[in-house]
């Protein structure tokens, strides 16, 4: 064949139809759900650190690669179950927040997630135990916190505005400490089972009471 004569060569399309793109994506959203569901199971069973990325595989019928390729590592999978769970729990708070004082607004945020953790406190416990030490900026922990004190930081500007919290009150670093007293009655009622859910509650409600009293306005206390 002369050097410069054509070549027929068959190309077939490189880009899939709508319905094929559709298909491609339902197909990965399934493998990721089935893969975020397994490690959920497992994590709340076995614990983080006992649940191996094989098992997860087993669990939702995929391979190994597959967990990594669609889910990620095993901390991704546990900030990601994390994020979406709470991140529903957090966002019906918001949605459904009526004008209160802030400690009741407070406790509406704080008690829809200690809400959430009720119906599955093992896996509760892994979060508690787990989370705090995940790598922030590989894993988008720090997005989540960030947004959720972003939003309690603004019922603390309004609560402001209201007259019920000294003008100087920096309100993130006071969302932060409100947080960190919630984390601490979590961690208090899953960690050790010293309190039972009705004392948790006591213990939220007089804690946060205690952090609030000593920054309203002169004269208020």
């Amino acid at each position: 064949m002369p050097p410069c004569a054509a070549v027929a060569v068959s190309i077939e399309p490189t880009d899939p139809s709508p319905a094929a793109q559709n298909r491609a994506e339902r197909r990965k959203r399934d493998t990721r759900e089935r893969i975020k569901r397994a490690a959920r199971m497992l994590f709340a069973r076995k614990g983080f650190e006992a649940a191996t990325t094989r098992e997860i595989a087993r669990a939702a019928d995929v391979g190994v690669g597959t967990v990594f390729l669609h889910g990620g590592s095993k901390q991704d999978l546990l900030v990601t179950i994390f994020r979406e769970e709470a991140g529903q729990a957090v966002d019906a708070a918001f949605a459904a927040m009526k004008p209160a004082p802030l400690l009741d607004q407070l406790l509406a945020v704080f008690g829809a997630l200690i809400a959430h953790h009720e119906r599955n406190p093992g896996l509760a416990r892994v979060f508690v135990k787990e989370l705090p030490f995940v790598d922030n900026k590989r894993h988008g922990r720090a997005a989540f916190m960030a947004g959720l004190l972003r939003r309690i930081a603004a019922l603390i500007d309004r609560a402001r505005e209201r007259g019920e919290l000294r003008r100087d009150v920096p309100s993130f670093r006071l969302a932060q400490n409100l947080f960190a007293i919630y984390f601490g009655c979590l961690q208090e009622w899953l960690g050790t089972g010293s309190l039972a859910a009705d004392q948790r509650d006591v213990a939220l409600r007089s804690a946060l009471e205690l952090q609030l009293s000593g920054l309203r306005p002169s004269g208020d206390h």
